[in-house]
């Protein structure tokens, strides 16, 4: 796609960015219900306090001009610091309130996108495209130039500026109003109300042209960064290097054996140089109307202060009037500039809140289904896999071709092959991490695409060979739960073969894994974590088991152990084991292999040998390596 296509897609039309603007407006009054009125009563209420100082400090300046009594003075004194001090405990108040609701919004934005993260088709979150969308939305969240907190700070500004018009200008109005001095000549046209409504005129084009014409320029600029593909990617690897290399103490140890310091530090600064080239570009786009925003500033102001100078100068304004007079001025002017500014920011502001809905809009292609599945005693299921094919996304080669299988529970299966023969693929169709792109897979006859997403996903257990344990205490780990039957927890430790490493644990089940988040946290070996994954499997308790590649870390004897435990305690219930050692696979009922994508044989270990097939090719490899291990204990 062109980059002008891309520039093209990104323009809203004025219904989409209203759409836009009530869904992130409703977003964040979930998020925060009480955020709105907070922060509008926050800013009208200092937006009061500014105007009573102007007020009462016009008052002292004129006070000491006229030689009024010093108790009266005192007493003027007085009240603009009793002002000032309100407003200081005030600002303390709300901005610690503001400081703890601000985090629990962003939080709670945050955790949508992490909810649907956890929720997602699965297939999804291998697409680039999907890391990237995820990593643009996430920034919206904290975004206060043009992201969902910008949005919202524009709309209370907004309201803030109509407050300073309205209250500027009946301020304002009585000095405005006062009898000239004389009513001729420039001076008689400044003291004129009509002198007045030019300035006015002059500094409400001046600010209109400043807020929506020179200010979205300068966030124009800040937009293309953020629609940047090497930009968005290099700061998906300054996180990935910062947050998941460098604060995991467990990288520390291959960090230091192989050197890797210079490979981090290259590839940090690749990174960071990729941002940092792309936030110049924008901030030298801004630069020019930063520049003449700035000269925008100093041309309102010094036609406000000159023009009350000058009516000061011919009489009609006393010294706190001056002061009041120009700042009133400045409080209307600024009024202007928050209510175009709001107006301006407006059309940009949507294309940015968008990329946080964007994400949360990536559809579910995957059919949930509504057929319960079958709550058995007896366990009976059978699944069917009829003329599989599959192929991943923006792939052409089908990494599954034609496969037809069918097992029922209570049967142990192997599945074997080369790396890359398809195995773990052909688990993730069953357990519905993908669905198959030709063919149908089905439980006791339906199309398991037509049960209920949930409730099917409960009939497995699953121990992948990445399979991840996280900084939890064990039993959390385990039970994959808050709440635990403790007893529960301990008898499947013990039967995945972890009695003594329990036993030496401080706290029991109740010990913490790694020291991320305590002190006392445990380090545990690769081998005890698959044999904690294995708990975990037990201790959901499906009818349904798949073990793929879970002892890899193990030593044969461990593995051989491991096996014929958990080989009793699978029962009555269906188990497929995913080995590269065949040795594992011999007490298995039906053995199946697979070769580029295909079904090349199946059937017992001794039947596979007598084929004299690729699984005895297999075995023959292999067999040194069991005759002094595997091969004895299989024996």
């Amino acid at each position: 796609m062109s980059k002008n296509n891309e520039n093209k897609e990104e323009r809203l039309s004025a219904k989409e960015k209203r759409e836009i603007i009530k869904r992130t407006l409703k977003a964040i009054r979930i998020a925060d219900s009480g955020y709105f009125i907070r922060e509008i009563i926050e800013c009208l209420l200092f937006r009061s306090l500014d105007f009573a100082f102007i007020y009462l400090s016009a008052l002292v300046i004129d006070g000491i001009t006229q030689s009024k009594p010093i108790g009266t003075l005192l007493s003027y004194a007085a009240i603009v610091v009793g002002v000032q001090a309100v407003i200081f405990m005030i600002d303390l108040f709300l901005l610690r309130r503001s400081s703890s609701q601000t985090f629990a919004r962003s939080t709670n934005l945050h955790k949508d996108l992490w909810q649907k993260v956890m929720t997602m088709d699965f297939i999804h979150l291998e697409s680039t495209d999907t890391q990237n969308k995820f990593s643009n939305a996430d920034s919206q969240v904290d975004n206060n130039n043009a992201g969902i907190p910008a949005l919202c700070n524009y709309i209370k500004f907004g309201i803030g500026g109509i407050f300073l018009i309205i209250t500027g200008v009946i301020l304002i109005i009585p000095m405005v109003l006062a009898k000239p001095v004389t009513t001729t000549g420039v001076s008689g046209f400044v003291q004129s109300i009509w002198g007045f409504l030019v300035v006015v005129i002059i500094t409400v084009l001046l600010e209109m042209l400043k807020s929506l014409v020179i200010n979205p320029k300068a966030i124009l600029g800040f937009e293309k960064v953020q629609n940047d593909k090497k930009v968005i990617l290099a700061n998906r690897a300054d996180g990935f290097f910062s947050n998941y290399i460098l604060r995991n103490y467990r990288n520390g140890k291959e960090i230091r054996i192989y050197s890797q310091q210079k490979l981090i530090d290259k590839e940090l600064d690749k990174a960071r140089d990729e941002i940092a080239e792309g936030w110049l570009k924008a901030y030298k786009s801004a630069m020019l109307p930063n520049f003449l925003c700035q000269l925008v500033n100093i041309i309102t102001k010094a036609l406000m202060y000159g023009f009350a100078v000058m009516r000061a100068a011919s009489g009609m304004l006393s010294p706190g009037e001056v002061i009041a007079f120009a700042l009133y001025f400045e409080k209307i002017s600024a009024g202007v500039s928050e209510l175009s500014d709001f107006y301006g920011l407006l059309k940009i502001t949507p294309s940015f809140c968008k990329k946080y809905f964007d994400f949360l809009d990536i559809p579910d292609e995957k059919y949930k289904g509504t057929i319960p599945t079958e709550k058995r005693d007896d366990n009976e299921y059978e699944f069917e896999f009829k003329h599989v094919w599959f192929k991943y996304p923006n792939c052409e080669e089908y990494v599954l071709k034609d496969v037809n299988l069918k097992w029922r529970i209570g049967e142990k299966m192997a599945l074997v092959g080369r790396n890359g023969s398809g195995k773990s693929t052909l688990i993730k169709l069953l357990c519905r991490l993908y669905d198959a792109t030709k063919g149908e897979i089905t439980l006791n006859g339906i199309d398991i695409r037509k049960y209920s997403y949930e409730e099917y996903v409960e009939l497995f257990s699953v121990v992948f060979q990445d399979s991840k344990l996280f900084s939890f205490s064990l039993a959390e780990n385990v039970a994959a739960d808050t709440e635990f039957d403790s007893q529960r927890v301990e008898n499947c430790v013990r039967k995945a073969g972890l009695s003594e490493r329990l036993d030496s644990m401080p706290d029991g089940i109740n010990t913490y894994l790694y020291k991320d988040f305590n002190e006392n946290g445990v380090e545990i070996s690769g081998g005890e974590a698959q044999k904690l994954c294995l708990a975990r499997a037990i201790y959901k308790g499906s009818p349904f088991i798949v073990l793929d590649e879970p002892t890899a870390a193990l030593d044969p004897i461990s593995e051989y152990d491991i096996y014929t435990k958990f080989n009793s305690i699978v029962g009555t219930r269906t188990a497929i084991y995913i080995s590269h050692r065949l040795s594992s696979c011999r007490f298995c009922d039906d053995i199946t292999v697979l070769d580029n994508g295909s079904i090349a044989e199946r059937g017992s270990h001794d039947q596979l040998i007598d084929k004299s097939g690729i699984y005895a090719a297999m075995w023959a490899a292999q067999a040194e390596y069991y005759k002094d291990t595997a091969g004895e204990l299989f024996a």
